[in-house]
């Protein structure tokens, strides 16, 4: 038995929404992934997080974090 468009439309809709909520899910892992790794970082004295650099000035975690603002800033 055919759908009848309004059934289509409510299929359609209902898959748009399930995907950008899993969407939504894969990015709320990886910040929460960011965030564990973050906590887990050396603290200076005052208990504020170091982020140092390697000898280039590169950071992978500052990265990892730009790239996943880039990618999720909406």
């Amino acid at each position: 038995m055919p759908l009848d468009p309004a059934q289509r439309q409510q299929i359609e809709q209902d898959a748009i929404t399930a995907a950008w909520e899993a969407e939504s899910l894969a990015a709320c892992d990886d910040a929460i992934a960011l965030l564990r790794e973050i906590a887990d970082l050396e603290r200076d004295d005052d208990g504020d997080v170091i982020i140092g650099t390697d000898a280039a000035g590169h950071n992978d975690l500052m990265s990892r974090i730009t790239a996943f603002l880039a990618t999720n800033d909406q």
